[in-house]
């Protein structure tokens, strides 16, 4: 979570600076700087290290990688085991305590919120014009950073699901529902990020209804399903939004009408469920038998004579 003390320029220029170089893919396979990163990352929970991010994302959205660093995703992954095992010994997932995780989604979460907040006050002021290609290639920039961190989220299984399943679930964990109807008034930036949001969804095959498929989590998720539908009645009923919408209800459908057709068994009758009676058991015979205590009459007592004193 993020906290409320005073702005740190200092903090912000460090984590700028890291997030640019590894953007860029600079130094990425030096180990020293490396562990600097890892170092940094343990404790994110400072309001500037999310506004780095964004202005690193946003600036360097259309910037070329270098050709010779890895993907993007990859080298998160990396960076993010790195830190888990520098502070607590270990980057399995269930040994890792729940606020490094916690601090891991509200990064990903303010990011894209500032991100659309700089897209919206950019167009005002004039001074940065974001057109759609830049919006896009910095809204998948981001998600290939949320891909990368996918393993180390509170949800174990995001692990084996995909960038857009990571985003979607460190936003619907927000405390703040920044993509409400109540909370934004929408603009090009979020109608643009909802059709990446989609194409990335249904560019993943897997559209079965289980944790591991983020098309399962978004069909689940009330809070991107209005968000999705805000946003399609804007653009109109073509594009890849509509076609994830059609999807999602068709899926929900056959699996309300598989249910209902799923045969159950009828609750048996109570008087028959007395009327059924135990099967019969062997009786179990043995010559030992418990040992009788003799009774009171018959246990043997010493006897104490009384000695009478005879008056004469």
């Amino acid at each position: 979570m993020e906290n409320d003390s005073a702005y740190n320029g200092e903090r912000y220029d460090l984590y700028a600076d890291m997030f640019t170089d590894l953007i860029r893919g600079h130094n990425n396979w030096d180990p020293s700087i490396e562990t600097v990163r890892a170092n940094l990352m343990i404790d994110i929970r400072w309001p500037e290290v999310s506004r780095a991010l964004a202005d690193a994302v946003c600036s360097l959205c259309g910037c070329q990688r270098n050709p010779e660093a890895p993907p993007l995703a990859q080298d998160i992954g990396q960076l993010m085991c790195r830190t888990a095992t520098i502070a607590f010994g270990t980057c399995c997932h269930a040994e890792i305590p729940s606020w490094f995780l916690q601090n891991n989604e509200c990064l990903l979460a303010a990011t894209l919120h500032k991100m659309l907040v700089e897209f919206v006050s950019s167009c005002e002021e004039d001074t940065v014009q974001f057109d759609r290609c830049m919006m896009r290639s910095a809204f998948y920039l981001l998600l290939d950073i949320a891909e990368g961190m996918r393993g180390y989220l509170g949800l174990p299984h995001l692990a084996e699901s995909t960038g857009a399943h990571a985003l979607m679930s460190a936003v619907t964990n927000s405390k703040y529902d920044f993509l409400s109807k109540d909370a934004m008034i929408l603009h090009r930036s979020e109608r643009i990020f909802a059709e990446v949001l989609a194409e990335q969804i249904l560019a993943d095959p897997n559209r079965a209804m289980e944790l591991q498929s983020a098309f399962c989590f978004f069909a689940r998720s009330r809070r991107m399903r209005e968000f999705a539908s805000v946003c399609l009645n804007c653009n109109g009923l073509g594009g890849m939004l509509a076609q994830l919408l059609a999807e999602v209800d068709l899926a929900t459908r056959r699996l309300a009408e598989a249910s209902k057709a799923k045969p159950r068994l009828p609750a048996p009758h109570p008087r028959s469920l007395k009327e059924v009676s135990s099967p019969n058991r062997p009786t179990r015979r043995t010559s030992a038998r418990t040992p009788m205590k003799s009774p009171y009459a018959a246990v043997a007592k010493a006897t104490r004579r009384t000695i009478r004193s005879r008056c004469n």
